[in-house]
Order: structure tokens, then sequence, then C-alpha cells
């Protein structure tokens, strides 16, 4: 210990500080998590408390309501009786008064009879609990709640008789709320009249019958007077904490502080204060809208911090010697072994990025000699590491651009000479030492050592030749896929086309020949009854039924023919339906200037059909909305693509913002060779109703209000084939 250096003990001593120092913060951490739990139940009990002793008001106040409803008139002795029963019971409770109502017409009688009982004139008076506080004889008024009744009814309180509360601006507004509502109402706390500290009143409005039914008038007002400080008083409990801070705040306008009762001044409150803990718990009454503020400052020697101080310092000193040393011997051993596996692990991360990167890194000393090629340099150049390295770069590769009209500096050679990065222009080619051209990209970077010397350069070059490659293949590819795809969609249409005329043809023919097999069999009929009926007549006739049947059978054939389609289902999804359709109709919606908007559902839309077939009608669908849109003008050309699921179907709905559809049409809208436009064979609604109804589904149109036209396609959704693929 002797051999410690200054730094050595310098060391030592903020090893320590800085260990007692962490488990000191741990100490205290735990210990003001105990502290806040504690205060969280003391605040929760003292909570408990309050709230029963605003029910008990409620209670109290609850009782002589019904008191004096029970009672006719005004019964001053009972409600005395009860008041003095009460009030020892529930120390928050300073009095409790009646107000009684005077109105300008029973004043008198009211004045008289106030006289008889106390013997010697009496007065309505106003004291102005906020302002001056003075008695002052109160002016008639239309309406009164006046003090008649006070327990206990002392001596000190004699001059509280007649005081007008409704007529102090401070009260009233509370006073006319509790009339209007017929409910409790509490007043925002005032100082007491003998000064004996802050007051609020709890009020309850009486009402009794009038002469005139069904109308009530207001007898008067039972008050309760709620003593703050009692309200505030913690209960004696041993588990409790004595130094918390209690406040009534306003539960509306920013919790304005109503009344604080702090804890008394205890011994250890001399002790710096580290925090204060406040909790806000508002209090379920409606009568009293009150928040209980509780707030306990947490001091030094709340934490017990100084025996966990004293036991860290003797362990320390214990253990100090050996582990210093021990600690420092470890820590240049863990130094040494990390400085070199970081060392390595930068080599070896290069090594491997340069290996695995696909352009080709060579790296150029100062006398431009290469003093490293990656694999793929070596493969750019096509030589061997041993004929690349250490060889000048001009006699490996040399960097030239195409079609050049005038002399360019070589970029390696510039960025030699600025000694900054030079990017290769474009089509630059790289032509090796066995004449081979390659069309590279990329730059040169210079490489300078710690002192900002250049002490070589960085080519990095990437091969375009492969790239371009594969982007044309790609490109072929995709043409070959959209080709296949079109004539796949143009063979279903001319199919579904040839169908669709059968069909109709053969609807259209089989009524006039039905009609002219009647009218024949119909004269011969009536030439059989006719002796001189030429028998020629006759024949021609039977001939005629023969070949309007001939004729249908054939159409009957024709029809068959053309209508027996092999139909291949199979799961897809009505979202990629629809992202096929936008890539085969984007030039024509961009063209006409006409804007889509894709609403599709974020789930999958699983549907039994052919995949070709569905967007054969969603095709049909856009090209009738851009010929709905062709005479609007541009800012108005929407489309709107909309898919979701409606329970289990799904559903995908075309809108346009065109004129509509008008009523007449609606109707008649997709039968076969009907058509708005002038030169339609009227066949593409037709074909779309076919194909959406043999999967089981339906199409329907309608105009939407201001918006155009909506088609909308039903399909049943696959849902067990999509569960067993899934």
């Amino acid at each position: 210990m002797s051999k410690f250096k200054g730094g050595e003990w310098l060391l030592f001593g903020a090893v320590w500080l800085a260990c007692t120092l962490l488990v000191t913060a741990q100490w205290g951490v735990s210990e003001y998590r105990r502290l806040q739990d504690g205060f969280e139940l003391a605040a929760h009990q003292a909570y408990a408390g309050v709230a029963r002793r605003l029910d008990q008001n409620e209670s109290v106040l609850s009782a002589i309501d019904a008191l004096l409803l029970s009672r006719e008139p005004f019964d001053a002795a009972a409600v005395g009786a009860f008041s003095r029963e009460m009030l020892p019971r529930y120390q928050q409770l300073y009095a409790i008064q009646f107000l009684r109502n005077v109105s300008a017409d029973n004043r008198v009688v009211f004045l008289r009879e106030m006289e008889q009982r106390f013997g010697e004139t009496f007065y309505i008076r106003d004291f102005d609990v906020v302002g001056r506080r003075s008695w002052q004889p109160a002016p008639v008024r239309a309406q009164s709640l006046v003090v008649s009744m006070i327990e206990p009814d002392l001596p000190a309180a004699s001059p509280v008789y007649g005081y007008d509360v409704l007529g102090d601006a401070y009260f009233a507004p509370e006073l006319r709320r509790a009339i209007s509502g017929g409910q409790k109402v509490s007043s925002r706390p005032f100082e007491l009249y003998d000064g004996g500290g802050r007051a609020y009143l709890l009020m309850q409005p009486l009402f009794r019958d009038s002469e005139s039914p069904g109308r009530q008038r207001l007898a008067g007002m039972a008050v309760l007077v709620v003593f703050c400080d009692r309200l505030l008083q913690l209960p004696v409990d041993a588990s409790l904490s004595n130094n918390l801070d209690l406040a009534l705040l306003a539960k509306e306008g920013g919790h304005e502080l109503l009344y604080e009762r702090l804890h008394r001044v205890a011994e250890h409150d001399w002790w710096p204060v580290v925090t204060r803990l406040e909790a806000k718990l508002p209090l379920n009454s409606e009568a009293q809208p009150f928040v209980l503020g509780v707030a306990q400052d947490v001091r030094v020697s709340d934490l017990a911090l100084l025996p966990l101080l004293l036991r860290e310092l003797l362990l320390t000193l214990l253990l100090a010697a050996a582990g210093l040393i021990y600690s420092q011997r470890m820590a240049l051993r863990r130094q040494r072994s990390l400085a070199d596996e970081e060392l390595f692990l930068q080599s070896e991360r290069a090594s491997v990025t340069l290996n695995a990167i696909h352009d080709g890194v060579v790296i150029l000393r100062q006398d431009r000699n290469i003093e490293m090629a990656n694999p793929m340099a070596l493969r750019l150049v096509e030589m061997p590491a041993e004929e690349v390295l250490g060889q000048p770069c001009h006699e490996v590769f040399r960097l030239l651009g195409e079609l050049a009209s005038e002399f360019a500096e070589d970029p390696i050679g510039e960025c030699f000479r600025t000694g900054l990065p030079v990017e290769l222009q474009e089509r630059m080619q790289l032509t090796t030492a066995r004449g081979k051209v390659h069309f590279v990209e990329g730059g040169v970077a210079p490489l300078l050592s710690r002192d900002g010397v250049l002490i070589g350069v960085v080519c990095a070059l990437r091969d375009m030749g492969p790239l371009r490659q594969r982007t044309a293949e790609a490109l072929e590819a995709s043409e070959t896929r959209v080709k296949e795809h079109l004539e796949k969609l143009s063979h279903v249409a001319r199919l579904h086309t040839m169908g669709e005329m059968a069909s109709g043809i053969a609807h259209e023919l089989n009524q006039p020949l039905t009609a002219i097999s009647n009218y024949c069999q119909a004269a011969m009929q009536m030439l059989e009854g006719v002796d001189d009926a030429p028998p020629q007549v006759h024949s021609a006739l039977k001939l005629a039924v023969a070949q309007a049947g001939r004729a249908g059978e054939i159409i009957k054939r024709l029809r068959a023919l053309v209508s027996k389609r092999a139909i291949e289902t199979r799961l897809i999804d009505i979202n990629q339906v629809v992202g096929n359709c936008m890539f085969l109709a984007e030039y024509d919606l961009r063209e006409r200037g006409i804007e889509v908007v894709q609403l599709l559902s974020g789930y999958s839309i699983p549907v039994m059909a052919d995949s070709i077939q569905l967007e054969q009608v969603v095709l049909n669908l856009l090209s009738n909305a851009m010929d709905a849109l062709k005479d609007e003008p541009p800012m108005k050309r929407h489309v709107i693509i909309h898919t979701r699921r409606e329970g289990r179907k799904g559903i995908l709905e075309v809108r346009d913002t065109g004129r509509g559809i008008t009523p007449d049409l609606l109707e008649v809208l997709f039968h076969p060779f009907f058509s708005t436009k002038p030169h339609g064979m009227g066949l593409g609604l037709s074909i779309c109703q076919t194909i959406v109804e043999q999967y089981g589904g339906l199409i329907s149109a309608e105009n939407i209000p201001a918006s155009g036209a909506c088609f909308r396609i039903e399909l049943p959704l696959a849902l067990q084939a999509e569960r067993q693929l899934s």
C-alpha cells in the first residue's frame, strides 16, 4: 500500500465515492418508493375520512329537510332539539341554521313574530361577509332569506339573527341555484362572524304546497355551517402520518385553493426538504364539489440513510486495499484485450465488406502502385491478385470517357492533383490490360493520413454491363407478360361477345319463328272446314310450319354450342384484380386526364372466380366511366374504386363523377343490344352481368346524388378456401 502513487490513491477515492453514492442512491430510491407508498395510503385514508364527513353533512341536512316537511307550520323547537342531538356527534358541524323566506308581502308579519320572540325591536340586516363586515339595516327587498334559527343558540351568535343571506352578493348565486334546482348546494368558504376560522354553508331549500294547485312556494332554507378546519382534521390513528398537509380545492375553475390545513411542526422539521409529495383526489359529492389536496414534505431524516452510510463506509475500507490492486491490474488487462479485439474486428469488418460488395475497390499508394484490390476488382480487370498488387495502375487498367471530343484528365490523376473526391462521368469506360472494355460508374476518393497528408486514393468501380443486361431482360419479360395477359383478355372478350350475340339473336328470332308457326297452323285449321280449298295451299302451309320448326332447332343448337364454355375457377383476390386492371388502363386514364382514387380494403377479399373474366368486367366498367367523363371539365374527371367486405360478400364499386344515368335507362341498362352509344353493340354490360352471375354474384347500377353513377359488384366470399390455403 505504501508504494501507491498519488494518482492511484485518487482513483481509489473516486471508486469508493462512486460506489458509496451508487448504493446510497439505490437505497434512497427504495426509501423514496416506500415513503411514496405510505403517502398514497395515508392520502386515501384521509380521503375516506373527509368523504365520510361530507356524506354525514348531506345526511344531516336531508334529515332536517324530512323533519321540516313533516311539520306544518315551521316547528323551531323540533328542529332545535334535533340539531342539539346531531351537533355533538359530528365535529365538523359548526352550527345549524334556518333561513326564513321573507317577501315584501309577509315582511311585517315576520318582523312582528320575531319581536315577540326576542322581546325587542327586530331588524333585517346586511353584513357583507367578504367586504366591510359590519351590520347595516337592510332595505325592503322583493325576497329575502333571513336567519331565524341558530343552533347552538349562544349569546355570541345573537347578532346573526335577522341576517339577510340572500342579500349578500357572496352567497346570492349559490342560494338562487339551490332555489331553482331544488337540490343541496354549498357556498364558497368564508370567515366566521366571531373570528373562529373558515367555514362554508351547505343549503337545502324547503318547499310547501301553495294555494295555487300544482305549484309550491319556498318556505325557507335549511343550512349547515361546516367548519373547514374540523372537516380536514385527521383521525387519531397510529398508522396515519401526522405530517400531511390537507387542502380543499374547487373542483372547477383550475382547482382554486379554498382552505388549507397544515400539519403541526415536529422536532425533525429542521431537516432539509428533499421533495414534496402531492395528490389531488376529487370528492364524489355533487352538493359539495371539492377536490381534496394532500401533500407531504419528504425530508432527509425520513430516508434513514445514516446507518447505511456508516455500514457502507466500513465495508468499503475493509475491501479497498485488496480490491484496488486487483481492479487496476484487471482493468489494464481488459483494456489491452479490448483494444486488440477492436482492432481485429475493424480489420475483419473491412475485409468482409470489401469481399462481399459488388463494387470493385482498388487502393493506390502515393506512387500510384496498387496496394489492394478486392475480388470484384480482380474480376473486373480479369487478372489474378499476384499480377495486380504492386503494379502501376496504368499497366492494369485505364479510365476513359466514351466519345470524348477533347482532352480530359484521368480521374485518378485529378484526385491525386486536387486531393478532392472525383465522381466518374456518365458512361465511363474501363479498359483492361488485355483490351477488354467495361462501362463503369463510381468515384475516386483521397486517402489521408492523421496529419491530413495525401497518402493514396481509393477507386470504387461498378460494372454496369450486367445491370444493363438484367434491366433489358426484365423489361422484355414484363412486356411479354403484359402482351399475353392482353391476349387472354381479348380472347375471353370475343368469346363472351359471340355468346351474348348468339343468345340475343336466338332470343329475338325465336319469337317471330314461333309466331309464323302458330299463324300457319291456325290457317291450316281454318282451311279444314272449306270444301273448295286448294290442296296446294294446305301443303304450302304445312311446309312453312316444318321449316319454321327447323329454323328454331338450328338456332337452339347454335345457342347451345356457343354457351358451352368451360369455367375454370380458382381462389383470387379482388384487390389483385383491381391492381391488374389499373396497370392495363393506366395509359388511357392518363391520356384522358382522369384521376383514379383507390379505396381498397386493408384485408384480402377472396372469391372463387376466373381472374381474366373479372378483369374483363372491371375494364368494361372503367371504359364506361371514361366515356361518361369525356365531356366533363378536367378538374371534375374522377373515378373512385372501392373494395370492402360486407358479411359473407365481397363488394367492388366503380364510381364516376359524370352526369349519371337517367332513371328510365336504369331499368334496361343490362339488356342485350341496348346501348346509349351511337355505334355501340349493347353487349358490354350484358356480358358483365353474365360473368358476375355465373359466379353466384350480383351486379347493379345506381345514381349517386351530385356524384355521377356507381356500378356495384357483389360476390360470395371464399373464406373456407382461404383458410385451407393459409
